[in-house]
């Protein structure tokens, strides 16, 4: 697999982990273990961050011709 093929995938696994983890929050929220929102939401936000930074890696390889 070429490395932007490899960065693509994982980019769609983190779109993936994202839902899941709002999923994840929705299910908690208003429940004994509200107290874990305000983690879940940190993490989602790391992993969306993650995911646009990696978003521009592929959109580089992409632009330069590496895209596969």
């Amino acid at each position: 697999m070429s490395l932007h093929a490899d960065l693509a995938s994982l980019r769609s696994t983190l779109e993936q982990a994202v839902d899941r983890i709002d999923d994840a929050s929705s299910t908690v929220k208003g429940t004994a273990l509200d107290d874990l929102l305000a983690d879940l939401y940190e993490v989602e936000r790391h992993l969306r961050g993650a995911n646009r930074r990696l978003a521009k890696v592929v959109t580089y390889l992409e632009d330069t011709g590496q895209g596969g």
